[in-house]
C-alpha cells in the first residue's frame, strides 16, 4: 500500500504528469486537457463543444477524435486517417494522439463500477446471511449422534459477490450484446462470397447460359457481389470489434483502479491474507487476462454458428461425405476437453510460482543495500534462480501442451477434414467431383479454419479470465477499514449540563478549535469482533507425495524406536518444545492462552487527547508502547473499536502530511520530490530548503535540485531521504504534520540544525 503522503498528495501529482491519465485518490484517473497535431504539422483544434451533462466526463475537456466524428466516420475509423498519415512521416508523440475517449477515461470506469460493487457486496452479504440461517437450522433438526448425515450438509460456504456480472452491467449489456450482433450478422454475410464463387462456376460449366438463372439474377451482380459483401463484413467486424475493445478497455481499467482503491483501505487483516507478489500479479496479469478474453469474446460466440453453417453448406454440395467430417470433429472433443484440464491447471501453477518469485524480487530490492553488504547475493541469487526454474518448467510445460493441442490438432483439423470427405465423396458417390463442388467445400473448409482456430483460444482465455476473476474477487473481500476520523461536531449544547466530559464542546471561532481531539478512544490493528481469519485449505498429495509422506514418517518411527531401545527413554530431541521445557520443570503457554480474550489484541486503550492548532507535540515512551500506533490511530490506519473516533479541525482545506519512519522518494527530480505536483513557489521552496538543512546537499549534487532521484532514493543517504520527506510535508499546505520518529536517520547536529 503506498505511503499516507502519497495518498494525501496524489491528487496534485495529476497536475504534473506526463500521461494522458493519472491516478487519482479514489482509484480513478483523470485525463488533461492536451492539444494534439494534426497531419500538417499544427496542433489539433481545441473542440469548442463540451459533452454534455449525462456524460460522466462532462467537465468541459477536449473530446477525442473518436468521439468527435461522425456516424460515418465513426463506422469507417476515418478519424485515424490523420494520426496514421503522421504517423509515416513521424514518430508520433501522446499530444499527437490526443486524449482518450470519454468511455475509456478512468474516473468513468471507476465510478460506473465502483457503485455497482458496493450494492453487490451488499446484496451477497444479506444473501449469505439468510443462507448461513437456513444452514444452521437444516442442522438443527439433524440429531448430533447422526454424524454420517450432518457431514453430508457439510460446512456452510458463502457465496463470494459477482465480480463479473457487476463489470457486465457497469459497461452495458445493451453494448455487448449490439457487438455480438453485429459480429453474428458479419459471420452470415460471409458466406455469401463462397455461394456466389458457387453460382459463377456453376453459371461456366453449363452449355446454355441463357436459361441459367444466377444467385444474384445477372452475372455482374454476382461479380459486383464479390465487391460488396467483403466489405460489409469487414465494416461490421471492425464496428464490433471497436465495441468489444472499448469494452477490454473499460473492464481492464475498472478493475485495476478498483485493486488501486482497494490496496489504500485494506485493513491490516486484510493485508496479511495477500502478499506483494498477488497484487502485482493481478494489477498486471490478471487484469490483462480479462482484456484478452473480450477481445476473443465475439469470436468464440460465433464460432460455433459459422461451423454449423459450414458443415450445412458443405452437406449440399457432398452429401453423405459430410458425416466423416462431423466424426472427425467429434472425435477430437474428448481430447479438447483433456488438453483445456491440463492447461488450467498448469495456469494455476504458473500464477503460484509467478507470485512467489515477484514477491522475493520485490524483497530484494527493498533490501538491496543489506544484501550488498553483507555478500548475499549468492543465496538470494540461487532462491530466485530456484523459483524462476519451476515457473519455466510450468511455463514450458504450458506451451508445449498448448502447441500440440492447438496446433497439431485444432489448426491440422480443418486440413484433414476435406481429404476425409473428399476421398468418401468418391468412394460412395455415383456423381463426380465437379469443379463447383471442389472450389465451395473448400472454400467453407477455408472459413471453418479460422473458428477451429479461434474457438479453443476463446476456450483457453474463458478459462484463465475465470481464474483471474476468482484471484480478483478474493482479493476484494478482504476487510478494509471503516473511516473513523470526522471533522469537529459543532455542538450547541448548554454549559451548566452535568456530563461535560462526554461531549466536545467547539468555540464559535473555526481558527480556536483543536487541532485533534480524540475521547476514551480504543483502537486495534485487529478487529477482535471479526470473524476469524480460516486457514487456508491444504493441497491435496498425489500418491508420489502420500507414499514418500508415508516412508519418511516410517523412518522417523525407526528411529525413535532406536533411540528408545540404546538408552532407555525417548530422547529430548524428539521431544517437542513445550514437552522439553517441561522436563526442566518450565511450563508454556500456547499462543492462544497468552493472548486469551478480545482485550489482549487491543493495542491502544481508552486514549483521550486534545492537541491545540499550532503545537509542537513529541508523543515518547518506551518500545512497544504504542508510539507508532497512536499516530496511526490519527491517520484513520486502525480498527476503531466501540465506535471511537479522531476528530480533526475544519478550519483549513488541508488536513495531514505525514512522514514515515521509512522515507518514501519517487523516481524524480530533488525538487520535484519536495514539490511533489504543487506549484512552484521560489521563496517558500529556499524557505523549506533551509529549514531542512538541504543547502549543503544541494550544492554538492551534480545538477542541484535538479538531480535525478532514482527509484527508491537509491543515489541518497538515509539522512538525505530523511529532509527531503521532511521537506515535501513541510513545503505542502497541511496544517497537520506528524513525523514518525524524525530523526532516526538524521545525524545529531543535522537534526540540532533541523530544531534551530
Amino acid at each position: 500500500m503506498a505511503p499516507r503522503e502519497a495518498y494525501d498528495d496524489v491528487e496534485n501529482v495529476e497536475k504534473r504528469m506526463p500521461e494522458t491519465e493519472v491516478d487519482t485518490p479514489e482509484g480513478g484517473k483523470s485525463a488533461p486537457v492536451q492539444a494534439t497535431a494534426t497531419s500538417k504539422g499544427k496542433k489539433h483544434q481545441d473542440n469548442s463543444e463540451t459533452l454534455g451533462d449525462g456524460d460522466p466526463c462532462s467537465n468541459g475537456q477536449q473530446l477525442s477524435y473518436e468521439d468527435s466524428a461522425n456516424c460515418v466516420s465513426s463506422w469507417l475509423l476515418t478519424y485515424l486517417t490523420p494520426v496514421l498519415r503522421m504517423g509515416a512521416s513521424k514518430i508520433l508523440e501522446p499530444e499527437d494522439v490526443g486524449p482518450p475517449s470519454s468511455c475509456d477515461r478512468a474516473k468513468h470506469c471507476y465510478d460506473a463500477v465502483q457503485s455497482l460493487w458496493v450494492v453487490e457486496v451488499a446484496r451477497a452479504k444479506e444473501a449469505n446471511e439468510k443462507a448461513r440461517v437456513a444452514h444452521q437450522k437444516k442442522l438443527e433438526t439433524i440429531p448430533a449422534d447422526r454424524i454420517k448425515q450432518r457431514a453430508k450438509v457439510g460446512k456452510f460456504q458463502p457465496k463470494p459477490p459477482n465480480l463479473a456480472k457487476v463489470l457486465w452491467r457497469s459497461f452495458g449489456y445493451w453494448r455487448v450484446w449490439w457487438a455480438v450482433a453485429l459480429y453474428v450478422i458479419s459471420a452470415v454475410l460471409q458466406f455469401m462470397p463462397v455461394l456466389i464463387l458457387n453460382d459463377l462456376v456453376q453459371y461456366f460449366e453449363v452449355a446454355d447460359k441463357e436459361n441459367y438463372t444466377c444467385l444474384l439474377l445477372h452475372p455482374w451482380a454476382d461479380v459486383a457481389g464479390l465487391f460488396v459483401f467483403p466489405m460489409l463484413v469487414s465494416v461490421l467486424q471492425t464496428r464490433s470489434q471497436v465495441i468489444l475493445n472499448h469494452c477490454a478497455i473499460f473492464i481492464r481499467t475498472s478493475v485495476s483502479t478498483l485493486l488501486f482503491s482497494k490496496a489504500l483501505t485494506i485493513s491490516a487483516a486484510g493485508r496479511a491474507q495477500t502478499s506483494t507478489g498477488q497484487v502485482v500479479n493481478m494489477m498486471s496479469n490478471d487484469t490483462q487476462q480479462l482484456q484478452r478474453f473480450l477481445q476473443f469474446f465475439g469470436f468464440t460466440l460465433v464460432a460455433p454458428i459459422q461451423i454449423v453453417l459450414s458443415l450445412v453448406l458443405i452437406y449440399r454440395q457432398v452429401g453423405n461425405a459430410t458425416w466423416v467430417g462431423i466424426a472427425f470433429m467429434l472425435g477430437l472433443v474428448p481430447i479438447n476437453g483433456v488438453v483445456f484440464s491440463k492447461i488450467s491447471k498448469m495456469r494455476r501453477k504458473v500464477l503460484k510460482y509467478s507470485d512467489s518469485r515477484v514477491k522475493i524480487i520485490n524483497e530484494i530490492l527493498a533490501g538491496i543495500r543489506i544484501i550488498k553488504f553483507y555478500a548475499w547475493e549468492g543465496p538470494f541469487g540461487k532462491e530466485v534462480q530456484r523459483l524462476r526454474d519451476k515457473e519455466l518448467q510450468a511455463l514450458t510445460t504450458l506451451a508445449y501442451t498448448s502447441a500440440i493441442g492447438f496446433s497439431l490438432i485444432m489448426l491440422s483439423a480443418p486440413i484433414i477434414n476435406p481429404i476425409l470427405v473428399f476421398s468418401v465423396f468418391i468412394k460412395i458417390s455415383d456423381e463426380s467431383l465437379t469443379a463447383a463442388k471442389a472450389f465451395t467445400t473448400i472454400a467453407l473448409f477455408n472459413i471453418m479454419r479460422f473458428p477451429f482456430a479461434f474457438l479453443p483460444m476463446g476456450f483457453l482465455q474463458f478459462i484463465q479470465s475465470k481464474i483471474a476473476l476468482r484471484r480478483l474477487s478474493r482479493y476484494l473481500e478482504l476487510s478494509e477499514l471503516e473511516g473513523y476520523v470526522e471533522p469537529l461536531p459543532r455542538l450547541g449544547r448548554d454549559k451548566s449540563d452535568n456530563d461535560e466530559d462526554d461531549a466536545v464542546f467547539i468555540e464559535d471561532d473555526p481558527k480556536s478549535d483543536p487541532a485533534v481531539v480524540i475521547n476514551d478512544g480504543t483502537f486495534s490493528w485487529v478487529d477482535p469482533d471479526a470473524t476469524p481469519i480460516e486457514p487456508p485449505k491444504k493441497k491435496r498429495l498425489s500418491r508420489k507425495e502420500r507414499k514418500a509422506s508415508k516412508r519418511k514418517l516410517k523412518e522417523e518411527e525407526a528411529k525413535k524406536e532406536t533411540e528408545t531401545s540404546l538408552t532407555g527413554s525417548p530422547s529430548t530431541n524428539s521431544l517437542n518444545r513445550a514437552e522439553s521445557l517441561a522436563t526442566l520443570g518450565v511450563t508454556v503457554k500456547t499462543l492462544d492462552e497468552e493472548q486469551d480474550g478480545a482485550e489482549a489484541r487491543l493495542a491502544l486503550r481508552k486514549v483521550s487527547c486534545e492537541i491545540e492548532r499550532g503545537s509542537l507535540v513529541a508523543v515518547v515512551g518506551s518500545v512497544g508502547s504504542g508510539k507508532s500506533s497512536f499516530l496511526s490511530a490519527i491517520l484513520g490506519e486502525m480498527e476503531s473499536i466501540g465506535g471511537s473516533k479522531v476528530y480533526m479541525s475544519t478550519a483549513d482545506e488541508h488536513q495531514v502530511s505525514f512522514c514515515s519512519q521509512s522515507p518514501w522518494i519517487v523516481n524524480d527530480t530533488l525538487r520535484g520530490n519536495i514539490l511533489f505536483g504543487r506549484k512552484f513557489n521560489e521563496d517558500r521552496y529556499n524557505e523549506v530548503v533551509h529549514a531542512c538543512a538541504l543547502s549543503d546537499d544541494l550544492a554538492v549534487l551534480p545538477a542541484g535540485d535538479s538531480t535525478e532521484i532514482g527509484e527508491r532514493g537509491i543515489n541518497l543517504s538515509g539522512g538525505q531521504k530523511a529532509r527531503v520527506a521532511l521537506a515535501r510535508a513541510l513545503y505542502s499546505p497541511e496544517s497537520k504534520v506528524i513525523l514518525l520518529d524524525g530523526r532516526s536517520s538524521v545525524w545529531s547536529l543535522v537534526f540540532y540544525l533541523l530544531q534551530a
